[in-house]
């Protein structure tokens, strides 16, 4: 077949990063384009946001009745089968695919092609079925798979990972859990709430290890306290079949019988049989490399999202794409900054993080303000007052990162992203007036100890003692 007409822009992968590319440059009046070698919407919509959200949301909603006699209700075990929840969940993802409709995408101006892609040079691809397409510019966003350790008889053994959970309909008696991350909890989680038994194996000392230990000990005591195991400094080292299922066997020598295993030791970019080295794209430690304006080796070629071994979030490919966009078609450089890229955990409750660790801010001069949301009287009247908010700033009242551990941390990390960014100090939340009575109440209440404290030193012993003689 011969070539089509030249692209000005043509993304790689039909995720987030390559559909705003693509979208972006159509709107923007460039001839784009984008190949996709199966559907539109790649991990989110398919494989990660979209459904486990879904499964989350039942799975909570199993908790909540078996949990209905601290609201003065009658408590009932939730009568269900797995099936039914994820055929909620596939129709739900049906509601919000339609965002993804190639159609859309077309009506918009931008040519949709499916099929494997592979680069022939670097004003060239070749795809699957239709033949060579050029362009002037590519953008590879061919997003992330998940990576199973090597463990001897895993394989054979068979295992669920967050893109095969989501095609099956048994939920299995007994699960093993390898990872204590944010998949390998949250997923433990929907699946000890609809009834299966769940051990989770980690490696390390302690679960999310990106985040504060405080907020980590204090998150697994809760997901301990619903009946979860979790194995912390344990190293599946093999798996093997028996009659009575599958067997983990440790390196301490423990031996864990379970029925399936879910494995959540993280993902990798899919460059499989993209052929970058034809286009002169650098490869190193398995990701694509690109600079602080998501640029590649090869000039006119960028790259956006999980392929780029980053932060991998949604709203980060959202954002990469949008400075290749800038940086593609617009004169000048856009560079990437993440320094306020927030990212939540959605077991329950949440954990939502911005900026600096608590230990990471101390050790740099910060101090860290606290509110423990057990005496936040929203919090009180929901049930929900598990949890804490922590705000770490500079001396004069700069924010330097956050944690939140609560209902909804997702959405009250909010306010303390957008004083981040735009350089707000914590006297701006302080004065800022919130609804009574509301859960992010709890974070002007953590930004209010920092003025408290200022009051206790000797600024404010001075101030107390001019109004005192005032009065």
């Amino acid at each position: 077949m011969k070539p089509q007409q030249e692209y000005d822009l043509l993304s790689i992968g039909g995720g987030t990063a390559g559909l705003v590319s693509a979208a972006g440059g159509a709107y923007l009046g460039v001839r784009s384009g984008i190949v996709e070698k199966t559907a539109l919407g790649g991990d989110c919509l398919w494989t990660g946001c979209v459904p486990s959200k879904a499964i989350i949301a039942s799975a909570r909603v199993a908790h909540a009745m078996r949990d209905a006699e601290r609201f003065g209700l009658t408590a009932a075990a939730p009568k269900h089968a797995f099936a039914d929840v994820m055929a909620r969940m596939r129709s739900v993802r049906g509601v919000v695919e339609h965002h993804d409709d190639p159609k859309r995408f077309r009506d918009m101006g931008v040519d949709v092609h499916f099929g494997a892609a592979r680069f022939v040079s670097d004003r060239e691809v070749e795809v699957e079925g239709l033949g060579t397409l050029r362009a002037k510019r590519f953008v590879i966003a061919t997003g992330a798979v998940p990576f199973a350790p090597p463990i001897p008889g895993l394989a054979e053994a068979g295992y669920l990972d967050h893109h095969s959970l989501f095609e099956t309909d048994h939920l299995p008696e007994r699960v093993g859990v390898l990872g204590a991350g944010p998949i390998g909890l949250e997923m433990a989680q929907v699946m000890s709430r609809l009834g299966a038994r769940v051990t989770v194996v980690e490696m390390a000392d302690r679960i999310l290890p990106k985040e504060d230990r405080d907020i980590a000990e204090r998150l697994r005591a809760m997901l301990e306290a619903e009946g979860i195991t979790i194995a912390l400094g344990e190293r599946v080292d093999a798996v093997e079949m028996t009659d009575q299922g599958k067997v983990l066997t440790t390196n301490n020598g423990s031996r864990l019988g379970v029925d399936e295993i879910f494995v959540a030791t993280g993902r990798r970019p899919f460059l499989e049989g993209l052929e970058l080295d034809r286009a002169g794209v650098r490869v190193a430690e398995g990701a694509v490399s690109v600079d602080a304006a998501m640029r590649t080796s090869a000039r006119n070629i960028w790259a956006a999202g999980d392929v780029t071994g980053g932060l991998q979030f949604t709203h980060v490919a959202e954002q990469q794409a949008k400075a290749v966009l800038r940086n593609a078609l617009a004169p000048g450089s856009s560079k990437i900054h993440y320094d306020n890229v927030p990212w939540v955990t959605y077991t329950d409750p949440e954990v939502a993080h911005v900026g600096l660790s608590e230990t990471e801010a101390e050790s740099r001069g910060g101090t860290t303000f606290s509110y423990e949301l057990d005496d936040l009287d929203r919090a009180i009247v929901d049930g929900v007052g598990r949890g804490v908010v922590k705000i770490s700033a500079d001396a004069r009242g700069r924010i330097l990162g956050a944690t939140i551990l609560g209902a909804h941390a997702g959405e009250l990390i909010m306010p303390i992203v957008l004083a981040k960014t735009h350089g707000l100090k914590l006297t701006d939340l302080t004065n800022t007036i919130f609804p009574y009575p509301t859960l992010v109440e709890g974070v002007k209440r953590a930004a209010t100890e920092y003025q408290r404290r200022r009051l206790e030193g000797p600024g404010g012993r001075v101030l107390k003692k001019v109004i005192s003689w005032l009065s």
